[in-house]
């Protein structure tokens, strides 16, 4: 990297590529050009599902940067956009692996399906206008993968059904995007929330777009996909099942125990905690509704509960979600408090909640 490209990322937040790194993001979509068309005739609904992942993917990566991969020269990009296009691309390979092995023998990929979205990068904010235009092309560019099949699925409803209500919610949180794009591309100043919501809705929108190019290769992959039964297929795994300690406790709070030297203390508590407590169908329900709401881009970790266990507080990132029957507005925060020895917990919501100085054991 120059001096100007250095000081132009440090200022201005903007990127530039190696035109080696981009030259290699450009084979890896080659390549899966390539293995759609080796699959091609391929019998197995789940290895061509996954090629459809794959596709998908390497659609939104491409669209993402733009014309950032046209001509000699790479052009700058928000850095935002470049390392959300890194991850995109390096879910690549393990995909094709994965349709190959299935092509090959049923049941043999080593990845979990259906395949998702992938992590989504936190960017400064307000959100760069050229990221959230990045999102925008491709929304349509998926949109515009999946239309003419999701026009043929329509014959077939029943077979097709999880698909085709993801397909209809994607779109319409695409158009939610759109609308705030609009505005923004007239010139208009807007909002930082604006911003915010536009590459929200457009996050919403690729989640589902990419389950939907599964589904219509397989439909049994989404059959059962937002329940919380267990057993079933496609169900959403429980944490409650683990036997780890940790299994609730939020990843931040784990971190800032290790720093305080509290590990020993937490550990012991922990371990008091489970072999008192009564599961019932509440905690159930609020976990895997919880990993749902995640898995979909509807909230978010924002902190933890002061007590043990010390789970996650959650943030609302749509317009509404509806945990244990509550309905949580946009911008609240919510979590479920674990009882002390075996009593049962409750579940908590408030616009706010204030960080607590301390962490409290059975010991204080």
């Amino acid at each position: 990297m120059g001096v100007m490209d250095w000081l132009r990322e440090q200022f201005t937040g903007e990127k530039v590529c190696p035109i080696e790194h981009l030259e290699s993001y450009k084979r890896l979509g080659e390549q899966v050009y390539s293995l759609h068309v080796e699959l091609a005739e391929s019998t197995s609904a789940r290895a061509q599902a996954i090629v459809q992942a794959a596709r998908s993917i390497q659609i939104m990566a491409d669209e993402l940067l733009g014309d950032a991969l046209d001509g000699a020269v790479p052009k700058a990009v928000p850095i935002v956009t470049h390392d959300q296009a890194d991850v995109w691309y390096g879910m690549l390979p393990d995909l094709m692996v994965a349709a190959r092995q299935e092509s090959a023998f049923a049941n043999s990929a080593r990845i979990k399906l259906p395949v998702r979205l992938g992590t989504q990068i936190e960017g400064p904010k307000p959100c760069p206008e050229q990221h959230i235009a990045g999102l925008r092309r491709a929304a349509a560019g998926l949109e515009g993968l999946l239309a003419l099949d999701v026009s043929v699925a329509r014959g077939e409803k029943d077979t097709y059904k999880e698909a085709i209500l993801l397909y209809e919610e994607a779109r319409t949180r695409k158009q939610a995007g759109d609308s705030i794009v609009g505005t923004i591309s007239n010139g208009r100043r807007v909002s930082e929330e604006s911003h915010e919501d536009a590459e929200e809705q457009y996050w919403m929108a690729l989640t589902n777009y990419i389950l939907v190019a599964q589904g219509l290769k397989d439909p049994e992959m989404l059959k059962g996909l937002s329940t919380a039964v267990p057993g079933t297929r496609g169900v959403i795994p429980c944490k409650l099942d683990s036997d780890n300690i940790w299994k609730v406790t939020s990843q931040v709070a784990i971190n800032e125990i290790r720093k305080a030297g509290e590990y020993a203390q937490a550990e012991r508590d922990l371990i008091e905690h489970w072999e008192n407590f009564i599961e019932t169908r509440v905690e159930r329900e609020y976990e895997t509704t919880v990993e749902e709401l995640l898995k979909r881009g509807h909230i978010k970790e924002d902190s933890y509960w002061y007590c043990c266990p010390f789970p996650a507080v959650y943030r609302v990132l749509v317009d509404s979600v509806n945990v244990l029957g509550n309905g949580i507005p946009r911008g609240h925060v919510f979590v479920f408090e674990y009882g002390d020895d075996g009593e049962p917990g409750r579940f908590i919501t408030q616009s706010t909640f204030q960080s607590a100085d301390e962490r409290k054991y059975c010991d204080d």
